[in-house]
């Protein structure tokens, strides 16, 4: 009995020390901020991406004010949140509150170093997922432009984690980055479709006075580090929740 007693303390110290706990911290000044809105099936969000000179995060505003209301335990915070939620059945489309799209994964981009940090929580386990930067295979089209927030764009469209996309990038913005992991192109993506899943538009860019690209973790949650593709297994798994539902990943396979 003392043997295994001493096993599953054992355990329970190694998973803990597998795991792994930060505070909210600010990473390095902005450079530029843009917000997204993000339309998922019937659901949509806003998304916040921020960049400084080397590292860039892209995370879901809604699910970040909910961990702080959380984190303050303010009872006024929660009233409104309850006024919050019944909002999301405003009947007035322009007066509706966002629904989560549920992909609620914080996203950072390190340039130096070449990878992807995803931090993701799947029935309130929270992973920490580590990967190279992967750049889709891009066919431009230059004579294919639309224009988002009096930006000329150009088209550019690939096959990417499982999903065809269609982005429009403007060279305006001489950054090969864009929203979630797609990237690779001569500028900044604004507006990125994924026919019948997903469509996410710019709605607005800020140069100035912007907080600083930051590792929030607002309910100090410890991250168990996975790979990807056992990620990917793990979310798509049958029966994993027990309401029949499932986890809506941007991504469905494990290629690059």
């Amino acid at each position: 009995m003392k043997r295994n007693s001493f096993f599953l303390t054992l355990c329970f110290v190694l998973n803990a020390a597998m795991c792994f706990a930060q505070e909210t911290y600010a990473i390095e000044p902005a450079e530029l901020e843009i917000t997204f809105s993000t339309k998922e099936y019937a659901f949509w969000d806003t998304y916040t991406f921020r960049c400084g000179k080397n590292v860039s995060q892209y995370f879901s505003i809604s699910e970040l004010q909910h961990q702080k209301m959380l984190a303050d335990d303010d009872p006024a915070l929660f009233i409104l949140w309850d006024k919050r939620l019944a909002d999301y059945d405003e009947p007035d489309p322009a007066k509706r509150l966002p629904a989560s799209t549920g992909n609620l994964d914080e996203i950072y981009r390190n340039l130096e170093q070449g990878k992807f940090t995803t931090y993701s929580t799947v029935m309130g386990t929270h992973y920490l997922i580590t990967e190279d930067i992967s750049i889709p295979d891009w066919t431009i089209y230059e004579d294919s432009t639309l224009t988002v927030l009096g930006m000329e764009c150009k088209k550019a469209t690939t096959n990417f984690r499982g999903r065809y996309w269609e982005v429009w990038y403007t060279e305006d913005i001489p950054i090969s980055q864009g929203p979630w992991k797609l990237c690779g192109l001569p500028g900044m993506i604004l507006k990125a479709n994924c026919p019948k899943f997903m469509l996410i538009e710019a709605i607005s860019i800020k140069n100035k006075n912007l907080d600083p690209v930051t590792f929030y973790n607002y309910l100090n949650y410890k991250y168990a580090p996975i790979d990807r593709m056992e990620y990917l297994k793990k979310v798509h798994k049958p029966g994993i929740y027990p309401t029949g539902g499932n986890h809506r990943t941007i991504e469905i396979d494990d290629e690059k």
